[in-house]
């Protein structure tokens, strides 16, 4: 027996503490050491109904299916289908943007890594037809860029949708065909399944957030973004045990549990390379879908998904082969996957992880100045007011949920370095001022992961 199973009565107790402390109704964890695995759950998939969360439930994945997207377009690669290096435009030559948005020197890789600066979040509903990416890719005439392809790194769903309708183009399957027949049939896991139809066939779960006005916990809606952005994670819903088989071909270099090669080893090794730094307030760089979570000592990666109700994680560690999978079924799920994560992996396995921002402090002083900073940051769908009180900067964020942009909210950000700002209620992701002028004004706001370009 391993450690795995030695500590399972540990695992489960603790897991049940974390849901606990953080709130959280249901939650699974699925565990790859070597070659043992163990899969737990706690809680309920429903507070309305009380169902018991087990191990076999399904929960929304939500951004995780972008690792997926990600290795569907390096299979192409590997049969000389696709090449990163190539313009979009070479697959997507029906592609029309806005007028003043040059997407010419606009890469496969640059969808890949983040890097691609079209504007991130495109939530177009287009019905729930094998034409729903093709008809959201007809509609981006109107849809700019944040910043100068390559230039920097904003998230992008929007990114990882085009990826998707590249898959589609090539291939000549609908996105969500493509995946079953190369990578699930395949890998012998039969999810993620991305059409709610086939969700009820599982014990699944529903997303649960706090009403605004009760602060009660109540169910969400399990399907909140559209269809027509499954590529990048909209409906996708998995069991851990799915995602660990997931996980495990890019611990094998590309291999099935059976020895079936599915992508080439070192397209599997590219994947796991850095391609990009990722911001100072973020993690150590991008990598081929992957975020790299640590690189020295050892490398470390990760995948993050977050939907109205639902969080997941996914953390592998190649030279350990061991792999992490977390789901929750609330908007509170990241604090609580991350607590378990860092708990398993240094008390369990041994490895040690720095949180997001954590490098930025003590790489400078704090500015004694903020008024640089005051001012208007806009991307598509949301609206951000920078104010400057004290030795705090009070933010405001504004979002069209019509278009599922932010909800309204305030806060305030204490600065931890020159350019990097921590929500002083707390959160896991800082905030970060970026590109400045000759003048000392930042000409982006890196918050919720997006770049917010300064009017």
């Amino acid at each position: 027996m391993g450690v795995l199973g030695e500590r399972r009565i540990e695992i489960q107790a603790h897991l049940d503490e974390v849901a606990a402390k953080h709130g959280i109704p249901g939650m699974a964890l699925g565990l790859l050491s070597g070659e043992e695995t163990l899969e737990a759950a706690t809680g309920v998939v429903n507070i309305d109904t009380g169902v018991e969360a087990t191990p076999d439930a399904v929960f929304n994945i939500g951004s995780v299916t972008k690792m997926y997207t990600a290795t569907l377009v390096m299979q192409l690669v590997a049969r000389g289908l696709v090449d990163l290096s190539a313009p979009i435009t070479t697959y997507l030559p029906e592609l029309r943007m806005e007028e003043t948005a040059d997407i010419s020197d606009i890469t496969v890789l640059h969808l890949l890594t983040h890097t691609s600066g079209i504007e991130g979040d495109c939530f177009f509903d287009t019905g729930r037809g094998d034409d729903a990416i093709e008809k959201l890719v007809a509609r981006l005439d109107h849809v700019g860029l944040i910043h100068v392809p390559g230039k920097m790194w904003s998230y992008s769903n929007s990114g990882f949708v085009l990826a998707g309708r590249i898959i589609e183009k090539v291939t000549g399957l609908p996105w969500h065909e493509a995946l079953d027949t190369m990578l699930l049939r395949p890998l012998g896991a039969p999810t993620p399944v991305t059409l709610s139809d086939d969700v009820i066939r599982y014990r699944a779960a529903v997303g649960h957030a706090r009403n605004a006005d009760t602060g009660n916990l109540e169910t969400t809606s399990t399907r909140e973004m559209p269809f027509s952005n499954s590529p990048a994670g909209s409906g996708s819903f998995a069991r851990v045990s799915d995602i660990l088989r997931f996980a495990r071909l890019h611990l094998d270099g590309g291999l099935t549990a059976d020895g079936a090669r599915l992508l080439p080893e070192d397209l599997v090794r590219s994947m796991q390379d850095h391609h990009f730094d990722q911001p100072l307030s973020l993690l150590r760089g991008q990598g081929i879908g992957w975020f790299l979570l640590g690189i020295e000592p050892e490398l470390l990666l990760t995948s993050v998904g977050e939907t109205e109700g639902f969080v997941s994680l996914l953390i592998v560690a190649p030279e350990r082969r061991f792999a992490l999978v977390s789901l929750t079924n609330a908007e509170q799920g990241l604090e609580a996957n991350i607590e378990l994560a860092f708990w398993v992996g240094s008390e369990l396995i041994g490895i040690t992880a720095e949180l997001p921002g954590q490098r930025a402090a003590g790489t400078s002083p704090p500015p004694d100045d903020l008024s640089p900073f005051a001012g208007t940051y806009r991307r598509l769908g949301a609206v951000i007011e920078v104010a400057v009180d004290g030795s705090e900067v009070v933010v405001h964020t504004a979002g069209d949920r019509g278009a599922l942009g932010p909800a309204p909210a305030t806060a305030r950000l204490r600065p931890i370095s020159a350019t990097v700002f921590r929500d002083t209620a707390g959160g896991v992701f800082p905030s970060e001022f970026l590109d400045f002028d000759d003048e000392g004004r930042p000409r982006y706001f890196l918050s919720g992961l997006r770049a917010h370009r300064r009017t």
